[in-house]
């Protein structure tokens, strides 16, 4: 089982965008949770703005990091067609990776890493009665093995390389020239992988545009695009089923 399931909410450079988290985001991503996951458990926001969070939630500050500025390196196959900037979509969370620090040991022994901006529809009990020391989600279609940064769970202190290994001037360069993408989930993939535990569609964990109506029994989270997050109201136009899960 676990101890803490956490989350993550910084102030951004720019707020405004797809990538605007506020409280009240973190708000229903408590009570989803709370609904799913009926075992004791701390719910925690390490966050640099408590304005507005519910008080069942446990704030922690952000870890005082030297690279809190530091650029994801990643320009997506579609930046110049679209536009699309590295900085504006592809925000740097390398800060998220201090969870593999000694010091993360204070959340508690094991924990549930998850995005704001996912949509929790099922028992999450399956998820986290797995014993390994770190296991992630895997997008089964790409043929280069890799985990995603939305959500993890890990036993704290047993990956600790993952944290004391980076390197915030060369590390990001080595995980994007080994094929991975992203900030953190792509050191983290750099790594973990090719061996690291994994979850799949066959554990209920899928992305939203991969689902042909409303979720089934079977389905747990549901990620969305973070251009496209579950609040935003042409998403709950194009599916209205969101507005079930996605409440406090």
């Amino acid at each position: 089982m676990i101890d803490s399931v956490v989350c993550w909410k910084w102030r951004p450079t720019q707020p405004s965008g797809p990538r605007f988290f506020d409280s009240s985001h973190v708000n229903v991503l408590r009570a989803m949770v709370e609904r799913h996951l009926p075992i004791p458990h701390r719910f925690i926001c390490i966050t640099d703005d408590t304005d507005g969070l519910d008080p069942r939630i446990e704030a922690l500050p952000l870890p005082p990091l030297t690279f809190d500025g530091l650029v994801n390196p990643h320009q997506h196959k579609y930046d110049r067609a679209r536009s699309w900037g590295s900085k504006k979509y592809f925000p740097s969370c390398y800060r998220r990776l201090w969870l593999f620090s000694e010091e993360a040991k204070a959340l508690g022994s094991r924990v549930l890493a998850l995005d704001v901006d996912l949509i929790v529809t099922g028992s999450l009990l399956p998820l986290v009665e797995r014993k390994e020391a770190f296991i992630g989600w895997c997008d089964e279609r790409n043929t280069k093995r890799r985990v995603a940064g939305g959500v993890y769970l890990l036993r704290t202190g047993s990956r600790k390389d993952v944290w004391e290994t980076f390197d915030p001037e060369t590390s990001p360069q080595l995980a994007a020239a080994a094929g991975y993408t992203g900030s953190d989930q792509a050191w983290m993939s750099y790594k973990l992988c090719p061996g690291a535990a994994t979850w799949g569609r066959a554990d209920g964990l899928t992305k939203i545009t991969w689902l042909k109506g409303e979720p089934d029994e079977t389905t747990r989270l549901v990620f969305t695009s973070g251009r496209d997050p579950p609040w935003n109201r042409d998403v709950m136009r194009r599916w209205p089923w969101i507005t079930k899960y996605w409440t406090l």
